[in-house]
């Protein structure tokens, strides 16, 4: 669906500068998005390292700030989400409508080439994120199978250290099941 243009110009109906400046607002705010993504793989890969090395301290460190990281990203995402409604409402389109491809095929020139690029790196640095959020997910998952076997080691089976019955009612004592007796 193509806007109507006015005689002369070649941007749509209802294009003035208010809505020149928030396409602008938008670049900043997509180039913020750029470096939080770019920010959060290095974090990602930090996360995978520290667990490998098995570093506690700095561990809990990344961990807290990433959660400071998530807390401040927030008012990046009100801001998007601010500019999003403005930009829909200069369009005259309903707010969940409004993407950065439908705003694409509205806008020309150098407008049309950032919004191009800034959406192109998001698409690839999205497909990144997802993939390295996978890997660290898996890794975490292996952690944990891992402590668990370790605890099944020194425990037994589901940490189970008292008397066990067989289906006779004959008594079987863990002996030598076990590394660490649970018993005082």
């Amino acid at each position: 669906m193509a806007l109507p243009t006015t005689k002369g110009d070649s941007r749509p109906k209802g294009w003035g500068p208010e809505t020149q400046a928030r396409v602008a607002a938008l670049l900043g705010v997509l180039d913020e998005d750029i470096r939080h993504i770019e920010a959060t793989l290095l974090r990602l890969d930090a996360l995978r390292s520290l667990l490998i090395k098995r570093d506690d301290k700095a561990l809990q460190k990344l961990l807290e700030e990433i959660h400071e990281q998530g807390e401040s990203y927030a008012a990046t995402e009100f801001r998007r989400q601010a500019l999003r409604r403005e930009l829909a409402a200069d369009l005259e389109l309903p707010e969940d409508e409004l993407t950065l491809s439908g705003l694409l095929s509205r806008l020309q020139g150098q407008d049309r080439a950032s919004v191009g690029e800034r959406q192109a790196k998001l698409k690839f640095l999205i497909a990144r994120l997802k993939r390295e959020h996978t890997l660290t997910s898996l890794l975490i998952a292996d952690c944990a199978k891992f402590n668990r076997s370790l605890l099944r080691v020194f425990l037994g089976p589901a940490g189970k250290t008292g008397t066990t019955y067989s289906p006779t009612g004959a008594a079987r004592h863990p002996t030598g099941v076990t590394l660490l007796n649970m018993q005082l």
